[in-house]
């Protein structure tokens, strides 16, 4: 953004003597933004928000704001507060309030009317007719091209609609006077008053007005400076506003909405099908493959395309490899035959478009087409590649970066749509942007963009969408040796088709393949009342459509019913009680049940009702007391005497334990210091240490001391703090205590931390049979509320052999409670699933974090990642992408 904005400062600075000629200087408060600020008359146009039937006010959150973000809000509340443009508001409507920053470094005020537009009845009044537009341009040498400033501004609300658009702010709430940006309608109510106060010189054939963009255009430079004249007085006597650097004046060639006029001539900007012309010449087989794959969705509009392209096909098979003049003749062949008539079609005014948009690491690819004679036809192609700062997004900022260059691009088709277009990408990713939540300045800009349309987004996996994926695949968007194919973590391949058929299409390919249907229908048909034959050749069983034997077809007619957006991923029943509505095939319960079993979007995304857990593998039994011992961190304490946890350690023999105050900042050294005080000081080295996977537990520096001292470190696996469950036990034993006994302010915890350590070192514990002050011991403690009794002094051979009995009894004790816990835990438990070296698998959600903003709409499920190995019992190293390297590889096979 920095650069961005040294660029612009240093862009050499027009002043209006060099922009405007001198026929049309008398018109400066035209051109000027001090006439801009002055609030709008009420007009026949007013901007009206019809809402739909059951709408309810919504009022969102009130966005944080940085200190230069602050200064901007209350410059912006005072300057159109100033001008009449906002007033202070009681509405129970709120759109929520933030900034963007543009590329010049400026601050973007933005209203984020989403809900709103959800709720607001749409506009159908029609934006001009392209065909229609250019075909009055014969004639035409001279062009004047003018741009409105703040084109939506300049129109008011209508009396009693303010309400309805108020925007909240720290600083309070507030209605606007004028149609902001960002509202639904608005395009049509803005294109309303321009065709009206333009309506003369529109019907005369000198004028064209595209929303904010004016085309004046005549044959002799005379009449062209008059006609310029009339338009620039009608502008200053509808008090509007041109900005002078956005304007050409007098040229004889010029780019309007998305074509180059010049005298005789209207043709497609060249840059439409640059992504096709400027296709490199393959250098390999799969470059080869990936121009055809582009080329074959296009064949049925080329004359021949199997004959002209029967060199390529053959580099594409065992042949050696050769480019000669033949493959290239080819190659442009095809090019050519894509970028001329009939391929790329004259788009109307009345049929629906389609944008199909897909972005790889290095490149974005799309394509515009328009059903056309019931056809889908190709209006025009893009191609380009992203900046190293680009192919650093995330792939649904490159999937929504992708879309917003296509909607810039089109822009003037698909905002003059009567109807609502269609978006296709393959990546389900950009739902997200589509729904209420907190984005980044870049996301901020693009979903103000997107409210300017009215479109459908649809999914569509990679493989059906050959054409904007190749485009963003060419070869020469690639970087370095290897392919794109692995960079993504959810590559397309990976997606199932949304194919949504409608009845009659399957009816027709029923009809088509009723030849195919299994011989034991064939042989039913005649004998079993079940089974009838309609006159347009169908079967029917029991009313119910008999499904020829195609898989093909079996199968759209389960993703239909399954994974649309009406059927919404059901489970197996309910996917067959929706199919079997309608359809019968012999195998159709085994079929649907494999589908929705292998559902990748089902498996990642729905919370998984059977609980599954890994064998349980209790830890080795220590042959005396502190061999083995772990340690955990209890934290988010109030703060007492300058801590705010606890560290615990537990020795796993005895079950002894020790409790130290600490802060939740404790470092690597500071747990070696406490672990040299606390453990080796007092009950020598332990052989093992079992902990979490904290930092502090499992850094180089603990590493290295645990290697020189001989011990040996057992982290858990990652998120799966089972593997050290009796610390986590006591942790709870002495929050129990303590929450019992601190004072009201929580402030003296520590105080009573010594007592709560006693008082569990007091109890028997069930798994050794004695207190863990008996294990360490020898005798139980004394508390004062004991029967007085005199002890005997015992002879140093008695109390050895004592003890040793203790320590045979617990070990037996301890060992006969592991059995019995590991038989429980293993009946009731679901049966684990063996896992092999090369496997794919999906790794739980719950403990990942994300940077979406609510954990309950998050999948379930993230992958699929590869195992690559099999670490101790039921732990698995999977291979992470590069982004997670903060994140232990190694998962419990029960988070799988």
């Amino acid at each position: 953004m920095d650069i961005a904005i040294e660029q612009n400062q240093a862009k050499e600075k027009r002043t209006f003597e060099d922009i405007v000629p001198e026929p049309y200087r008398d018109f400066v408060d035209v051109f000027s933004e001090d006439t801009f600020n002055v609030l709008p008359e009420h007009r026949p146009y007013d901007h009206v928000i019809e809402l739909l039937p059951g709408a309810r006010p919504y009022c969102g959150k009130i966005y944080p704001m940085t200190l230069e973000e602050q200064d901007a809000l209350d410059v912006f509340l005072e300057e159109n507060l100033r001008t009449g443009r906002i007033r202070p508001s009681k509405s129970p409507w709120g759109a929520p309030f933030f900034f963007v920053k543009k590329k010049d470094g400026k601050l973007r005020p933005v209203q984020d009317y989403r809900k709103l537009n959800d709720m607001t009845k749409k506009n159908k009044y029609p934006l001009p007719l392209m065909s229609e537009l250019f075909d009055r341009l014969k004639g035409a040498k001279y062009f004047t091209k003018l741009d409105i400033r703040w084109g939506y501004n300049n129109i008011r609300m209508k009396d009693g609609d303010e309400e309805k658009a108020a925007f909240i702010t720290n600083r309070g709430s507030y209605d606007p006077l004028v149609m902001f940006f960002g509202l639904s309608n608005s395009p049509s109510t803005f294109q309303m008053m321009m065709n009206d106060i333009f309506r003369d010189l529109i019907l005369k054939g000198k004028v064209i007005v595209y929303l904010n963009d004016i085309l004046i255009f005549t044959e002799s430079l005379d009449e062209h400076r008059s006609v310029v004249r009339q338009v620039l007085q009608i502008l200053r006597e509808n008090k509007l506003t041109v900005k002078p650097e956005k304007c050409e004046f007098e040229v004889q060639e010029t780019e309007y909405l998305g074509h180059i006029i010049a005298p005789g001539i209207v043709k497609m900007d060249p840059a439409k099908v640059a992504g096709v012309t400027s296709w490199p010449t393959p250098k390999c087989k799969r470059d080869v493959q990936g121009f055809l794959g582009f080329a074959n969705f296009y064949r049925r509009f080329i004359k021949d395309f199997s004959k002209i392209a029967a060199p390529l096909n053959r580099l594409t098979g065992l042949a050696e490899w050769q480019w000669s003049e033949v493959e290239q003749d080819a190659f442009e062949r095809i090019k050519t035959a894509i970028t001329s008539a009939p391929v790329l079609a004259v788009p109307n005014d009345h049929d629906p478009f389609k944008v199909e948009c897909d972005a790889s690491k290095f490149a974005l690819g799309a394509e515009l087409a328009q059903k056309q004679d019931g056809q889908w036809r190709t209006i025009a192609f893009l191609s380009k590649s992203l900046s190293p700062a680009e192919r650093n997004y995330e792939i649904y900022d490159r999937e929504m970066l992708a879309l917003m260059t296509a909607l810039d691009e089109w822009r003037h088709f698909l905002k003059g749509s009567q109807q609502k277009f269609e978006i296709h990408t393959d990546h389900k990713n950009l739902e997200y942007f589509r729904k209420p939540q907190r984005l980044n300045p870049r996301q901020a800009r693009w979903v103000v963009t997107l409210q300017d349309f009215d479109f459908a987004l649809t999914h569509r996996p990679g493989r059906t969408m050959g054409k904007s994926d190749a485009l963003s695949r060419r070869p020469d968007h690639d970087i370095g040796d290897s392919a794109n194919d692995d960079v993504t973590l959810l590559k397309p391949e990976w997606f199932r088709p949304i194919a949504i058929d409608g009845e009659d299409n399957i009816r027709k390919d029923c009809f088509s393949l009723r030849e195919r249907l299994e011989e034991s229908v064939v042989i039913e048909l005649g004998r079993n009342g079940d089974f009838e034959k309609t006159e347009d050749g169908l079967v029917y069983r029991k009313g119910k459509l008999v499904v020829p034997n195609d898989k093909g077809l079996r199968g759209r007619i389960i993703t239909a019913h399954h994974d649309s957006v009406s059927a919404g991923h059901p489970g197996r029943e309910k996917t067959q009680e929706l199919i079997f509505r309608s359809y019968w095939w012999p195998s159709m319960r085994k079929d649907i049940s494999a589908y929705v079993k292998g559902c990748a979007v089902c498996q990642k995304s729905k919370i998984d009702h059977r609980r599954r857990a890994a064998p349980l593998n209790p830890n080795p039994i220590a042959e005396y007391n502190w061999e083995y011992i772990s340690v955990d961190m209890i934290t988010h304490l109030p703060d007492s005497h300058g801590n705010n946890a606890i560290l615990v350690i537990v020795d796993m023999k005895s079950k002894d334990f020790i409790a130290v105050p600490c802060t939740d900042q404790l470092s690597s050294e500071g747990w070696a210091n406490l672990f040299i005080k606390h453990v080796y000081a007092n009950h020598g080295l332990p052989q093992r240490v079992y902990s979490d996977r904290g930092s502090i537990f499992v850094s180089a520096f603990i590493r290295d001391l645990y290697r020189k001292l001989g011990v040996q470190g057992n982290p858990s696996t990652a998120y799966h703090p089972q593997t050290d469950g009796q610390t986590e036990r006591i942790n709870q034993e002495i929050e129990n205590y303590l929450r019992i006994f601190v004072n009201h302010r929580q402030d003296d915890w520590s105080d009573w931390l010594p007592l709560a350590m006693f008082a569990y070192r007091n109890r028997k514990h069930s798994a050794t049979g004695f207190s863990p002050f008996y294990m360490t011991h020898g005798r139980e403690a004394f508390t004062g509320v004991e029967t007085k009794k005199t002890v005997a002094a015992e002879e140093a051979e008695q109390f050895a052999a004592r003890m040793k009995r203790i320590s045979e009894q617990a070990a037996a004790a301890l060992k006969v409670a592991k059995d019995t816990m590991k038989r429980k835990y293993d009946k009731h438990r679901r049966e684990s699933i063996p896992y092999n070296i090369g496997d794919w698998v999906l790794l739980d959600s719950f403990h990942i974090s994300s940077d979406r903003p609510n954990k309950k709409l998050e999948d379930k499920r993230y992958g699929p990642f590869q195992i690559q190995e099999k670490v101790g019992r039921g732990a698995y190293r999977l291979k992470l992408p590069k982004q997670w390297k903060a994140i232990h590889p190694v998962f419990n096979e029960v988070l799988l």
